[in-house]
């Protein structure tokens, strides 16, 4: 994602230095780019790599005075110390606004949190896109990791009673629910278990953690069962333990990002499932719009408003609701293809990831340390 990212800032007329912090040699590189004629206007990172690098006790990127935009994919209950350090060089970024907003409403470390959509690259990043109907492999991918919730609910029963049984009560009633419920229903479900909860709580984004990720998993596991009869082809890890025999769907395992790119444009459609979330889609719709691949996902008010053509490919958490928008797909296949194109040419530029980039470069800038306000 950050070579897509990177691809686009040089595009745009960035200069662009990608140091892995994987090679034990990355504080020179690093050094040695800063030390170049005009140095380094701002860094970027993906999901909390980096941000509590430090250098004699202090944090590196205010050692260097470099502004660092930390891109996260996940609701900040996740890796929780990595989303509330404040610094004025450091920018809590996120890939859903759904996210942003829980970071300043209930972390605030700085005062401001930055959103900027995973969207659409560029088609020709996906090879031979668009592909024609007849050059199509005729079945539908599906890339989600996948695990057994029995296992969650039995790793929840040896937990703290009080706290097992508000995470089995907000997990039954949020199964149809987004990010922004969650607050309001695990605060009251513990209320009624005599503990009162703020948002901010370590406790409480412990348990918006465990309710989130089980919720992830119990729609995944709904939405797979009910397209075992459609030629689905699916790649993650955690699914071993699921029955694949006697269905047309296939577990083929983890698949790189880039060997997915290549690969998409022969698909007949993308299933993809949103996390949790209503003010965006994931990247996996994006890519498939880019790719020319009808995107098969859930609903949301994002999808509603932006992607209204693809309504009958979007489903609720049902298994009939899932079958009916995964069935449209093979039952009508040009018709999903056209309702892609036409979908397609709309959201150019708000959501490519050109536009995404550009806005973290904007963003980055405020915070640099000889900014103006003056035009």
């Amino acid at each position: 994602m950050l070579d897509l990212a990177g691809q686009e800032l040089i595009e745009a007329g960035f200069r662009v230095d990608t140091p892995s912090i994987e090679q034990p040699e990355w504080g020179d590189t690093l050094r040695d780019i800063l030390a170049r004629d005009g140095g380094a206007n701002f860094a970027l990172t993906m999901s909390g790599v980096g941000p509590q690098l430090t250098v004699d006790g202090r944090l590196l990127w205010e050692h260097l005075q470099l502004p660092l935009f930390n891109w996260n994919c996940d609701h900040p209950c996740y890796y929780v110390s990595r989303r509330v350090t404040n610094s004025r060089y450091l920018l809590h970024g996120y890939v859903f606004p759904d996210h942003a907003h829980y970071n300043v409403e209930y972390l605030n470390p700085t005062g401001v949190a930055f959103t900027a959509h995973l969207a659409m690259p560029q088609r020709r990043c996906f090879a031979n896109a668009p592909l024609p109907l007849a050059r199509r492999n005729g079945r539908i991918l599906f890339l989600k990791s996948g695990r057994d919730t029995n296992t969650i609910e039995a790793h929840w029963r040896r937990a703290v009673p009080c706290c097992r049984d508000i995470m089995f009560a907000a997990a039954e009633a949020l199964l149809h629910a987004s990010t922004a419920d969650f607050v309001p229903a695990i605060r009251s479900i513990g209320e009624r278990h005599g503990v009162v909860l703020h948002p901010s709580n370590s406790i409480a984004l412990d348990m918006i953690q465990e309710v989130d990720a089980y919720i992830r998993f119990k729609r995944t596991n709904l939405v797979l069962r009910a397209v075992l009869d459609y030629p689905v082809d699916v790649h993650g890890v955690g699914w071993e333990w699921f029955p694949w025999d006697g269905t047309k769907a296939r577990y083929l395992g983890p698949m790189a990002c880039a060997a997915t790119m290549a690969s998409l444009p022969g698909y007949l459609g993308a299933l993809s499932i949103n996390p949790l979330v209503d003010l965006s889609v994931h990247d996996r719709v994006f890519h498939a719009i880019a790719a020319d691949v009808p995107p098969c996902s859930d609903s949301n008010i994002f999808s509603r408003a932006e992607l209204p053509t693809l309504e009958p490919y979007a489903f609720r958490f049902t298994p009939d609701s899932v079958a009916q928008a995964v069935d449209a797909l093979p039952s009508d296949p040009q018709a999903a293809l056209d309702a892609t194109e036409t979908t397609y040419q709309p959201l150019q530029p708000r959501y490519t990831l050109r536009h995404s980039v550009l806005h973290i470069a904007q963003a980055a800038l405020l915070h640099n340390e000889n900014r103006r306000w003056a035009p």
